[in-house]
């Protein structure tokens, strides 16, 4: 408890608050609490089970944003809603729908913006009587796919949801001034300067703020409010090479705070460097050959197969295994599941590197993480320090609170997804550090001579890699001399496999926002990979070129 208190205490003057607990009752928790336990006491069908575990959760959101081309502002929206969402388990702790496989998904229901109407109750009751009549069929179904199934005696005591003790965190609202003059003005000069580069053919830029404040009660006890903010800003551009193939690049800036996203000037300077690199990219020639050898990932691009590697596939998320149809044809069977949780206590990369959660710590050297949290969405408090893999082995895994066979207690990060309206098991702040460094001039060296070992002219490196506008760069073993080439890829670039073979790893740190500002990756600024290949994207489609010039 005093840890939570502390957690709470270190967010509170983060925020700049005078109090964390609410003094007064909360209107919104109140509606919550009361319609969720009059419906645990009368929701249930006679032919049917009732419900053990319900929750709800109502979140506001303000949202704004912004859109501007070639100096001019194209859109501009706002918006205020409170959805709600419910979740009702039926059964008990060892035996319920919380891993059933097709269950039905519910869209949030908008609700009402007042406090002191029925809205807010009604909503909720039309919620959980929808949900629960579903769950009972489903909790039917599956006690009698189970009686068909044979279950070892492992599978027989794991239980399908992880009783907890319940907590009580109530912070206050964290309301987002969004000031439209600054920001108008901000991407109207942001998006001119693609008026320098004639050959650019399309750019917008982009600006997305939203402030949200999460409102949850179950029937445990447990009761939660926490606010969450999000500033996103991007620059797209366009361009198409003369033999037709389409180039499209996009850098976002990304934050919770204010206060870390880039001035005016520094922003520009990244559009304008995009752009300048583009054209280039544009002007390069086709990769023409295959190749298998050394190949060095620097800044955006090294970050971005950390990220391909370890979470964008959820390789380091547990999942149990599901009940239910095996497949769209019929059938009954298990599904679901991550099979790497079977490699816990065995060296899955090489072991110079560690990788780490730490969703629970607030700031790193002075920073401000955005994939920070105090409480997860199904009530649990993350570690500040969570060892995921240790000088090579895997230690454990994110999860939530549906155990697996080998990983049976939540850490905290599970988290509500409105786009699937479900609870995911994905990474809030992620530390991944190389006891095997070197700075990334030595790297470069290390790089050439791999390849000189292999005789080999030249190797590659990475600067940028996202769909089909990779950056690319032959670089000579002779002089040193660099070529950026076009249409080239990694092969097989996201299996872990090729984390075995890693020649060194950059001292120098970078830190990346992912997913819309909701998590953070601190990880080197360079990984030198011992052997890749690199070879040309297949079915590169090349469009016919525009009959008229673009406008002036």
């Amino acid at each position: 408890m005093n840890t939570i208190k502390n957690i709470i205490l270190s967010f509170s003057l983060f925020l700049g608050l005078q109090g964390v607990f609410a003094q007064t009752e909360n209107p919104v928790i109140s509606a919550i609490q009361k319609e969720v336990e009059r419906n645990k006491t009368e929701l249930k069908l006679e032919s049917m089970a009732p419900p053990f575990f319900i929750s709800y959760s109502v979140v506001e959101t303000y949202s704004y944003s912004l859109s501007a081309s070639l100096g001019t502002i194209s859109s501009f929206n706002e918006s205020h809603n409170r959805r709600g969402l419910p979740r009702v388990l039926v059964g008990d702790y060892h035996r319920n729908t919380a891993n059933v496989a097709g269950a039905r998904m519910f869209n949030p229901a908008l609700t009402s913006l007042t406090d002191n109407i029925p809205g807010i109750p009604i909503t909720i009751w039309r919620g959980l009587d929808d949900i629960y009549k579903d769950a009972a069929e489903r909790y039917k179904a599956k006690m009698a796919t189970l009686q068909q199934q044979t279950q070892t005696e492992e599978e027989i005591n794991l239980p399908d949801f992880e009783q907890i003790k319940p907590v009580n965190m109530v912070l206050q609202p964290v309301p987002v001034k969004f000031d439209r003059p600054y920001w108008e003005n901000y991407l109207r000069k942001a998006s001119e300067t693609a008026k320098l580069y004639p050959d650019i053919l399309t750019s917008n830029v982009s600006l997305s703020v939203q402030n949200t404040m999460a409102y949850t009660y179950n029937t445990e006890g447990s009761c939660y409010a926490v606010p969450a903010s999000g500033y996103v800003l991007r620059f797209s551009a366009n361009v198409r090479a003369d033999d037709g193939q389409d180039l499209n690049r996009t850098i976002s800036e990304e934050s919770v705070v204010f206060e870390q996203m880039p001035d005016l000037t520094t922003f520009i300077n990244r559009c304008k460097t995009m752009m300048e690199e583009l054209l280039k990219l544009k002007n390069a020639p086709v990769i023409d050959d295959a190749y298998s050898g050394p190949v060095l990932f620097e800044n955006l691009a090294a970050e971005r197969i950390f990220r391909m590697a370890f979470f964008d596939s959820n390789k380091l998320s547990a999942a149990p295994k599901m009940v239910g149809p095996s497949n769209p044809m019929g059938g009954s069977g298990p599904q679901g599941g991550n099979d790497f949780e079977m490699m816990l206590n065995k060296k899955v990369i090489s072991r110079d590197f560690t990788v780490k959660s730490i969703t629970g710590q607030e700031f790193y050297k002075g920073r401000r993480l955005d994939g920070y949290y105090p409480i997860d969405d199904e009530g649990v408090v993350p570690d500040k320090e969570l060892v995921l893999i240790d000088n090579g082995v895997l230690r454990n895994m994110l999860n939530g609170r549906k155990p697996t066979k080998k990983i049976q207690h939540s850490n905290g990060h599970s988290r509500l997804n409105f786009n699937s309206n479900a609870w995911q098991v994905v990474p809030g702040n992620i530390l991944i550090t190389s006891n095997q460094t070197f700075s990334n001039e030595e790297l470069r060296k290390k790089l050439l001579a791999a390849a000189k070992e292999e005789d080999l002219e030249y190797a590659y490196i990475v600067r940028y890699y996202e769909g089909q506008t990779n950056f690319i760069y032959k670089v000579f073993v002779a002089d040193g001399r660099e070529e950026l080439v076009r249409g080239a890829t990694i092969s097989d670039a996201a299996n872990l496999k090729n984390f075995k073979r890693i020649l060194g790893a950059s001292d120098k740190e970078q830190i990346r926002s992912m997913n819309n500002a909701q998590a953070t990756i601190i990880c080197p600024d360079a990984l030198l990979f011992e052997e890749m290949d690199v070879v040309r994207i297949p079915n590169i489609e090349f469009k016919k070129p525009y009959i008229v010039a673009k406008p002036n």
